[in-house]
């Protein structure tokens, strides 16, 4: 497999490493980011905690989509990095490229630091839109 030039510099920096890939897996994340956005969607719009990191799981499962697609694993690396590289991978504008970023922080200080503080109807649904715009795009980038 030919990775991009930034994956395999990843490699040597050792951010990632590489893998073989599982059969079919490709196609099941991208699966599961269908089936978060669904639970997103469906979700009362009251339970705005729940819908964001409904979205955000879904987003992050098109990531390891893309690290399953690319035969690579985040090693020294962790789930930052892969996030940008792969919303760079989508060309994300750069306000949702800093959105995604700001979201991956907020859950990442929240769950591992301190509860999460309240979300609002605007930042929920501005994920479940990030996901719902994407998911589409990465399934024809991973055909």
């Amino acid at each position: 497999m030919t990775r991009p030039t930034e994956y395999e510099n990843l490699i040597k920096t050792r951010a990632l490493e590489a893998v073989q890939s599982t059969p079919g897996a490709v196609h099941v994340y991208l699966q599961n980011a269908a089936d978060y956005l669904a639970a997103a969607m469906q979700t009362n719009e009251r339970l705005t905690l729940q819908i964001f990191t409904a979205a955000y799981e879904g987003y992050f499962q098109i990531v390891a989509a893309f690290l399953e697609f690319h035969q690579v694993r985040a090693k020294d690396a962790g789930r930052n990095l892969v996030i940008q590289r792969v919303s760079s991978d989508l060309k994300l504008s750069p306000a949702e490229f800093a959105f995604v970023t700001k979201a991956h922080a907020r859950r990442n200080d929240t769950a591992y630091h301190s509860p999460f503080p309240p979300i609002s109807k605007a930042e929920a649904q501005a994920l479940v839109s990030v996901l719902e715009k994407y998911l589409p795009i990465a399934r024809a980038m991973l055909a």
